[in-house]
């Protein structure tokens, strides 16, 4: 970005991937409450109790997973973040490639669960995503040319 003054373009973007890193980072946030500390979390509308009924380790397992999967959304939107106020943010090619190939090829994946496990909750996250990765890559893309 040298010494010329950022395009209107290349502001929009970062700041589009800023907010969707936030955003993931808070969604990520919220499920590890919900994963150590949430008392009605509820699958496919069972309850953690009532999988309890079936084996005393389930809810426990159901737990792990969810603080799982929360670490790498909190972890991933962190950086998505970080990288959109750097890298991005200063025109670094190689920025608006990694978050091309990480965020897409993820978003990609957490939406196949729709036509492959036929399993639509949270779906909708990872097509909000897509959306602002594809909205804010585009209206950037000259300034990476």
């Amino acid at each position: 970005m040298d010494s010329e003054k950022s395009s209107v373009t290349l502001k929009i973007g970062w700041i589009l991937l800023l907010v969707a890193g936030l955003l993931i980072t808070l969604g990520g946030l919220e499920s590890f409450a919900v994963a150590y500390w949430g008392a009605d979390d509820l699958i496919m509308g069972v309850s953690l109790e009532k999988l309890a009924q079936v084996n005393p380790d389930l809810p426990k397992a159901v737990r792990g997973r969810r603080a799982t999967a929360a670490f790498y959304a909190t972890s991933c939107g962190l950086l998505v973040a970080w990288v959109a106020a750097s890298a991005f943010r200063k025109r670094q090619k190689w920025a608006w490639y990694a978050l091309l190939c990480s965020l897409g090829i993820g978003a990609v994946g957490a939406i196949l669960r729709v036509p492959i496990l036929d399993y639509t909750p949270g779906s909708q996250t990872a097509i909000a995503v897509v959306v602002a990765l594809v909205l804010a890559l585009s209206i950037s893309y000259r300034d990476f040319k």
